[in-house]
């Protein structure tokens, strides 16, 4: 439903229309977070669908395995290898793959960590092939179990018409 705006005829649009989006899931490697034993209200990523491409918005993703365990314990590197491939699952579930990762934030339990992380980072980006490499920002912050060291959320695009 439009209506015509009477102060300046700009032609408004009906607020209840919205823009398209999908939670973004993986069973065989994550389990839905609202599915933990106390609930927890977010989904593991949205894919959003514009005019031209879909956005795929990965949450903050940590070592944990399809039954929402940590996996890992006090190992930043194995943590930060599993995070990697936990958003690659994500992404394939969507016909996307890290190339189409344009920006993340990390988040580091501890900052004086950041090398041992980088140098996996640094490794798994060659891995994939990736070049450019995304925008990133990291960042020291409590995570949200104390056993876990390390998580990071992404930001995609894809162009529209990609099948999953």
């Amino acid at each position: 439903m439009k209506r015509m705006d009477l102060k300046n005829g700009d032609l408004l649009v009906d607020m209840k229309k919205r823009i398209k989006k999908t939670p973004i899931e993986n069973h065989k490697v994550l389990n839905e977070a609202y599915d933990y034993e106390s609930k927890v209200s977010f989904v593991r990523g949205m894919r959003v669908e514009l005019d031209n491409c879909i956005m795929l918005y990965i949450s903050g993703t940590a070592s944990v395995d399809e039954d929402g365990r940590s996996i890992h314990p006090g190992d930043l590197k194995a943590q930060t290898w599993r995070m990697f491939k936990n958003i690659k699952a994500l992404l394939e579930s969507e016909g996307a793959d890290w190339h189409d990762i344009v920006r993340t934030t990390c988040y580091l339990a501890d900052f004086r960590h950041y090398d041992e992380f980088n140098e996996v980072r640094n490794a798994f980006y060659e891995e994939e092939g990736l070049d450019p490499v995304p925008a990133s920002t990291c960042i020291e912050a409590r995570i949200c179990r104390p056993d876990l060291l390390v998580e990071t959320e992404a930001i995609a695009m894809i162009p529209k018409g990609r099948e999953r």
